[in-house]
């Protein structure tokens, strides 16, 4: 992952550079650099859109070969498509409780704005994981298992909230033991990408702490008590049983710590009536999920329809990427035809787009070079600095304005040309410029 970050990089500054070689020969700084930076940059992502395309196609070829009963063989890129098992046990997500067999969770403290419905959060994150148990793709061809942790494309993070969510993070906190990995760069948290690819046996256990921040930061007794009331008067509202709420004591996360906080709930589910004022609710549920951390899951259920690509390895009769490789295995939601589907879909948008915008930026690029190039403004203005630069006899100037496409033999309104006024001025070294240009005597 970071050296295709770097490749990106230095294939943008490339391009840039390109352009600034074209725009420096016509506008000023820091206008040239400016251009050549924001026209890199688009044409950089029409190109990524261009190569996309091609990763497009062989996706939709794999997928239809797969369809068609492709051979497994050794250390050949397939695809293959089924429902995803565990071998034994399966996985529980660390905050849903669903049964799972890969999971990436990530979890850190509220920001100080409201999550928006979209369930983003600003804040960087405390702790995050990948989970995996060794698990098997029911394909037609047998059982393929799956070895490496694979990149998850085009699945959505879930967002974890409520009481039941808080209660299993923060006893998945409490009892998991992390990896310390506070204030470490950036560099060395993209190593635990490859450690994760290369994976041999399918079991995955990546729990990191990425900075100082205890559970009970985290998970506040107020936060708990917020959390519970609001449980109960949903349920209260939906006219549930009575003895209901007396269950949740058994979940608290900390009988100890949260003690008191089970006699306080009990006695507000005892007090509430049998209807809920709605907006109360509301406010009440705004409340606790601002001041709730937020808590993402990204999951693989067990029995979902997905499609993996990747190289078969036939000594494990799974797909394995190699050590250290940067093709790691891909993971996508749903069968082989929606995976045909899609890539071909892909594969037409990708590529029209990447062309279609990529011509009409540098076709813009080109045409307002050259109306800004032989625009009367331009041309007066250029020529009222070459004649300066004669006077101030500024040398770096008058070779700038030329290179910029100054005509070394127009003449001003007396008639006389940019050599005419170097000769009055007795500038030879003006005089040698505008004959090395072209100037005629």
């Amino acid at each position: 992952m970071l050296r295709g970050c770097l490749f990106a990089l230095f294939f943008w500054l490339a391009v840039a550079g390109g352009y600034w070689y074209w725009f420096d020969q016509i506008y000023d700084p820091p206008g040239s650099i400016i251009g050549a930076v924001c026209v890199g940059l688009i044409t950089t992502l029409c190109l990524g859109s261009i190569m996309n395309a091609r990763t497009a196609l062989r996706d939709w070829s794999l997928a239809t070969a797969s369809r068609n009963g492709i051979r497994l063989e050794d250390g050949r890129l397939i695809a293959v498509g089924g429902t995803i098992h565990p071998v034994d046990q399966p996985l529980i997500a660390p905050f849903s409780g669903r049964e799972c067999v890969i999971c990436e969770y990530d979890i850190g403290r509220p920001g100080s704005q409201n999550r928006s419905q979209s369930g983003e959060n600003p804040t960087p994150s405390d702790y995050a994981g990948f989970l995996m148990t060794p698990s098997a793709i029911h394909t037609p061809q047998g059982e393929v298992r799956l070895l490496g942790f694979p990149i998850l494309e085009d699945i959505p993070d879930e967002v974890c909230h409520g009481f039941d969510a808080a209660r299993n993070g923060f006893e998945f906190l409490t009892k998991t033991e992390f990896e310390n990995r506070t204030g470490l760069k950036m560099v060395t948290i993209f190593s635990v990408f490859g450690e994760l690819w290369s994976d041999d046996d399918g079991l995955v256990q990546k729990n990191m702490q990425l900075r100082n921040v205890q559970p009970e930061e985290l998970f506040t007794r107020d936060l708990f008590e917020q959390l519970l009331q609001q449980k109960q008067n949903a349920e209260a509202h939906q006219d549930t049983d009575a003895e209901e709420p007396s269950r949740y004591q058994e979940g608290y996360p900390d009988q100890t710590f949260y003690q008191d906080e089970t006699r306080e709930s009990e006695e507000l589910a005892e007090q509430e009536d049998d209807t809920v004022d709605e907006d109360f609710a509301s406010d009440d549920l705004a409340f606790s999920y601002s001041s709730l951390p937020k808590m993402t899951e990204k999951r693989i259920d067990v029995g979902e329809p997905v499609c993996v690509i990747g190289k078969y390895n036939e000594l494990r009769q799974g797909l394995l990427p190699a050590p250290g490789s940067t093709q790691p295995n891909r993971l996508i939601r749903g069968t082989l035809e929606s995976l045909e589907k899609k890539s071909r879909s892909s594969l037409y948008s990708r590529l029209l787009g990447g062309l279609l915008v990529l011509i009409i930026v540098n076709a813009a690029a080109y045409g307002v070079t050259y109306l800004y190039q032989h625009s009367p403004d331009t041309i007066r203005h250029q020529r009222q600095e070459a004649i300066q630069a004669i006077n101030q006899d500024d040398e770096a100037k008058l070779k700038a304005l030329l290179h910029r496409g100054l005509d070394p033999n127009f003449k001003d309104q007396n008639g006389q040309t940019l050599l005419d006024h170097a000769r009055e001025m007795h500038r030879d070294n003006m005089t040698n410029i505008l004959r090395n240009a072209g100037a005629r005597e």
